[in-house]
């Protein structure tokens, strides 16, 4: 794919060679091909789009390590690879406004670029212990339910706040809620029902007001409280803790639904974003001889495989196909929601034999050519089918 696009940036260098802005657009697209994935964080204000792209860009972890984060991106990042998209509630005008403008066909066709995030998860329900759990739900429920919803790769509740504080909590802080933790819950309940109890100057013992100001700030009232929860059941030091805010918060399947649709789909997306860019060109300033560059740009957009996985993975883990069970597991692997290498999705080991990975892909090529060519199945059923066959025999056709 990425070659295919490298061609048709080369022939638009030929024909805009003599316009400058042209012709540097053009080059930036070239260029980017080869720098890492760009992600843009993108939301109203107070959304928490800082805090969240500073979390994981604090995160030392392999799966995000080829990405670029974009805090608000400014007009040199007008075209971000891929988006995160921040709504503090899951209602419909908000829902509404996280849609990008519809752009070219196939901007429309290839819109596999954008995952949904419910990012104050601890607000759902005035901020109850089970905040993040019901928050979950409400996300899990809006992805499979909700129109709008349908074109993002996943739709994830998190904790913004949370996750920043537990991942950069200090032995001095895990101290001071160790020692609220210990005192009898029965005389320190009232005082963390909200902000005002907990930090009112009568408040008992010698922790100063501006102490304990300092950790609603850093971990708002919700972790406060789930702080203490959690330091009294079993996380006995700051590391246990650490980990059990980060992993509460929702930031680990965010990371996951980063690493497996957009790291996975790095080369896709950049080329993707490349054509983007070359199609408004085009029409923005057409040029004799330009019409065939533009059938060649079509034609591309027609053959391109990536994007119907992504979309086919999305659909039916969001509920909107057919396919469930292990039909279902299986699809998605083969379409590389595990890793797009043969034997990720295949299942198999990452050191299997060839021969093997043949065969094991051979088996699964019968088995979804026969499900693709069942008149008793739904046509869209059918069509989920084919996609799954063409990912197959694309993964065949690398062992000749």
């Amino acid at each position: 794919m990425t070659q295919d696009v490298r061609d048709l940036l080369a022939a638009a260098a030929g024909l805009y060679r003599d316009d400058p802005r042209a012709s540097a657009l053009l080059l930036d697209c070239q260029q980017r091909l080869d720098q890492p994935l760009r992600v843009a964080f993108a939301g109203a204000p107070s959304s928490g789009k800082t805090t969240l792209a500073a979390t994981l860009g604090e995160w030392p972890t392999r799966a995000l390590r080829d990405l670029v984060l974009l805090d608000d991106p400014g007009p040199a990042d007008d075209f971000p690879d891929a988006t995160v998209r921040l709504v503090r509630h899951l209602e419909p005008d908000e829902l509404a406004a996280a849609h990008p403008p519809g752009g070219s066909a196939f901007a429309r066709q290839s819109a596999v670029n954008s995952v949904l995030v419910l990012s104050r998860a601890d607000e759902v329900g005035a901020g109850r212990i089970d905040a993040l759990l019901t928050a979950k739900q409400l996300a899990r429920r809006a992805w499979r339910e909700d129109p709008l919803c349908t074109g993002f790769l996943g739709v994830i509740a998190v904790a913004g706040q949370l996750a920043y504080g537990g991942r950069s909590l200090r032995d001095d802080e895990f101290d001071l809620l160790a020692a609220f933790a210990a005192v009898p819950r029965e005389e320190l309940e009232r005082h963390v029902l909200s902000v005002d109890s907990f930090t009112d100057p009568a408040f008992p013992g010698p922790i100063p007001v501006e102490t304990r100001r300092s950790l609603v700030v850093r971990f708002g009232m919700f972790g406060v409280r789930l702080a203490l929860t959690l330091i009294r059941t079993g996380c006995d030091d700051r590391v246990k803790l650490s980990a059990e805010l980060v992993r509460r918060s929702g930031l680990g399947e965010l990371r996951d639904t980063l690493a497996g649709c957009f790291v996975a789909r790095a080369e896709a997306l950049k080329a993707r974003t490349a054509v983007i860019r070359l199609e408004a060109l085009l029409a923005a300033q057409p040029r004799p001889g330009g019409d065939r560059l533009v059938s060649r740009v079509e034609r591309f957009a027609a053959a391109a495989h990536d994007f119907r996985e992504l979309r086919l993975i999305a659909d039916i883990r969001g509920g909107r196909t057919a396919l469930s069970g292990d039909p279902a597991e299986e699809a998605v692997r083969l379409l590389g929601a595990q890793g797009t290498a043969p034997a990720d999705r295949l299942g198999l080991e990452p050191d299997a034999d060839p021969g093997e990975i043949y065969d094991s892909g051979l088996d699964a090529l019968r088995r979804w050519r026969h499900e693709a060519e069942r008149p008793d199945r739904p046509h869209a059923e059918r069509t989920a089918a084919h996609v799954v066959v063409r990912s197959t025999e694309g993964l065949l056709a690398l062992f000749g």
